[in-house]
């Protein structure tokens, strides 16, 4: 550890930010004569972030805290970050969004020429907190900042702006998040090293009573028991409700996936009537912010991850009636998963689909300028020929273009489609075939292989890119002109419902492959240990958001708790779901007649426990139909299709054991018996001694269907 002689670099830290923010960087291996210039350009980022961890790892020393990860050198788009970050935490708060933060920015709007500020700031992570997080954290507006303090004041604003306060003025209404900033002032250079750590650990100490009060006020709300409105507001992002059938699995899921959602305790959406709640979720599946699914043996990676799809053209000529082509296709939760991490573009002056897609087009080299001034797209095609099927009839409103002129590697220029139509553009004598675009980058020629998974683009003249994301691409095209600064480029922070019905029938291991560890909560996007994998079929990175919510349900009576895989059943909370008798009560569905229903199910349950296990036994949902229709025709349908089914499976058709759990052997009367039994004559069906041959049952058993419609059978299970 340094103590006296401090001799962090931060010269290295600002000079790379200097020199290097807003620059595109390129694999050596692939830069060609660049290489050496782009070794460098790595070598100065990972140097940069080096010293500034070291620089970080001393101050949370001389605090006796813990240094989280440091953000990259490079975002995701492969340009030089404008920044470094890193969170400083108490050793028993880590998994907590909270944390007094350390960054060094250069700013303001990525300017180069602009001054570099060392600020520490008390905050939390957005990814990481709910609402309730974020009314604890701005609890910090309650502890007074002295008046000679350089301490002040930053809120970001529920309309999406930031705002310095240099004082406690604050209208919290108006507020999503608030924090306490200490910036130190400069010169960053080796010759000042010494006084920059000092100020540094004092702006730090001066920060930890804001801090630890945060802690202290989620602690007490805590232990008081008046944090009533977190007690179930979410599940963990992976949860399996898991109980015998007919507990009402499938239905809580409805409830627990409004609740997630609308960022509700669960609790309290429960307390609410059902039909409303299944229409808000109704409607949320149709926003596309639920997914359901049912998990069965022949279900695998392909259909859940990716896999490769045949497609059929049909081709009108008389030589061929069709031709296949195989496609790499998302499965169902990949494509639950990209819907989520959709983002909203604002800027005046044009607008972005949120479900937009991202096309290539070649443009011919002779008519690029010509697109350029003109604000169109021309190809090379006539408007009713084969190739330009796609220019005319897929490229919608709203869609980004790319163009290129033959270059697999370079584009020449970005362009936002403005309308829905093709059009024949008259009096030219080549490329009629023409689109009406608004160009927001034009006359560039730079390589966007990063930005499409490391992959070249397709030679076909029109082609979608399902590997490049709107996001990076909008980043990319403000770093190039200037005028899109304006742009604001908004996620999708709203949380997601991925639902698995009877997880349990799945291979688990075959489908989820390699998200088995990406699904875990600190691997998520953005978390403390974010991790992503390089998929098998497009070869391009996946990982799961942080905002996507896996609820499972498995039904114990199919396959025991204890068999489920144990690498899913570590990564996931389970929540148990019992018989509910109290459930028939509240409803309304616990009486026929005199008949006590709900008493009925609790020892018709006790006895299954006691001569099964409590994970078969009946679920209250099969009788909830009484609640509309309280007859003994019901409760007779209800035993003679469901109950008496179950039970032969449960008890492999031992009639004398579901003679116990039913009462039948104690009853009298045997009219009033569900199961008849009676002595078999061996004599009379087989000749001689076949009890020497084989043992035989001594009884046979049958289902009395009168017993169904007499209230004095079910009377007599008590």
């Amino acid at each position: 550890m340094i103590t006296n002689n401090i001799a962090f670099d931060f010269e290295r830290i600002t000079s790379y930010l200097r020199d290097y923010s807003g620059k595109k960087y390129e694999d050596p291996k692939k830069a060609g004569n660049r290489m050496n210039e782009m070794e460098k350009f790595k070598e100065a980022g990972k140097k940069a972030r080096e010293e500034f961890i070291a620089y970080a790892n001393y101050i949370a020393e001389s605090l006796d805290y813990k240094a989280g990860k440091c953000s990259g050198w490079i975002y995701q788009s492969q340009i030089a970050c404008t920044y470094f970050w890193i969170e400083l935490k108490k050793n028993e708060a880590l998994k907590l969004p909270h944390s007094i933060s350390i960054s060094i920015n250069i700013h303001p709007e990525h300017d180069i020429n602009g001054p570099i500020t060392l600020s520490f700031r008390v905050e939390a992570k957005d990814n990481a907190c709910e609402d309730l997080d974020y009314k604890i954290h701005n609890k910090i507006i309650d502890v007074p900042i002295k008046k000679d303090s350089k301490i002040y004041y930053q809120a970001d604003l529920l309309n999406g702006t930031c705002r310095r306060f240099d004082n406690n003025t604050i209208e919290l209404e108006k507020i999503k998040k608030l924090k306490v900033v200490r910036d130190i002032i400069g010169p960053y250079e080796k010759s000042n090293a010494s006084k920059i750590i000092k100020d540094s650990i004092e702006a730090a100490k001066e920060l930890v009573p804001f801090y630890e009060y945060i802690l202290s006020e989620r602690e007490l709300r805590l232990s008081k028991n008046v944090e009533e409105e977190m007690k179930g507001i979410k599940p963990e992002l992976n949860t399996i409700l898991y109980g015998p059938p007919g507990t009402g699995k499938t239905y809580n899921t409805v409830i627990y996936a409004v609740a997630i959602c609308e960022n509700k305790n669960i609790e309290d959406v429960q307390s609410e009537e059902y039909e409303k709640v299944l229409y808000r979720y109704n409607e949320l599946k149709k926003e596309g912010r639920i997914a359901f699914t049912t998990f069965h043996q022949s279900f695998g990676y392909e259909e859940f991850i990716e896999g490769i799809s045949p497609i059929i053209f049909e081709d009108n000529s008389d030589d061929c009636s069709g031709n296949i082509e195989y496609k790499i296709k998302s499965g169902i939760f990949k494509s639950f998963c990209e819907e989520t991490e959709k983002i909203t573009i604002k800027n005046d002056k044009f607008s972005i689909n949120k479900d937009a897609t991202i096309w290539k087009v070649t443009v011919g080299s002779k008519v690029q300028n010509d697109c350029f001034v003109n604000n169109y797209i021309r190809i090379g095609f006539g408007i009713n020929d084969k190739g330009a099927k796609e220019f005319v009839n897929q490229i919608n409103e709203g869609d980004i273009i790319i163009t290129t002129d033959g270059n697999r590697k370079n584009i020449r220029g970005i362009a936002i489609a403005t309308s829905d139509e093709a059009y024949k553009l008259e009096n030219t004598e080549s490329d009629s075939t023409t689109r009406d675009v608004m160009w927001l980058v034009r006359d560039i020629n730079d390589d966007v292989t990063i930005l499409n998974g490391n992959k070249w683009l397709q030679r076909k003249t029109v082609s979608r890119l399902p590997n490049m994301n709107i996001k990076d691409l909008m980043e990319f095209a403000i770093k190039k002109n200037v005028e899109l600064k304006e742009t604001h480029i908004e996620k999708n922070n709203g949380s997601y419902v991925f639902i698995i019905d009877e997880i349990n029938r799945g291979n688990i291991s075959k489908i989820f492959g390699e998200l088995i560890t990406l699904i875990e909560d600190t691997k998520r996007k953005g978390m403390t240990e974010e991790m992503s994998t390089i998929l098998p079929y497009s070869g391009s990175l996946f990982s799961v958001p942080s905002n996507v919510y896996i609820l499972g349900t498995m039904n114990t009576a199919d396959r025991s708790i204890a068999l489920m895989d144990t690498a899913l059943r570590r990564r996931f909370q389970f929540v148990e779901m019992i018989p509910d008798t109290k459930v028939l009560r509240d409803i309304g569905a616990d009486k026929v007649d005199d008949l006590d229903v709900a008493a009925m199910l609790e020892k018709i349950n006790e006895r299954i426990t006691f001569l099964y296990d409590r994970e078969h036994t009946i679920g209250h949902a099969f009788f909830t139909k009484l609640k509309d229709d309280p007859t003994i025709e019901t409760l007779a349908s209800i035993f003679e299709k469901s109950i008496i089914p179950l039970l032969q499976e449960y008890f492999y058709e031992d009639y004398q054991k579901i003679q116990l759990v039913l009462g039948d052997n104690h009853k009298v009367d045997v009219s009033t018996k569900f199961i008849k039994d009676e002595e078999v004559k061996v004599a009379e069906i087989f000749k001689g001694d076949a009890n020497d041959i084989m043992d035989l049952p001594e009884k046979k058993y049958t289902i009395n269907k009168k017993a169904f419609l007499n209230i004095e059978s079910y009377k007599q299970i008590l």
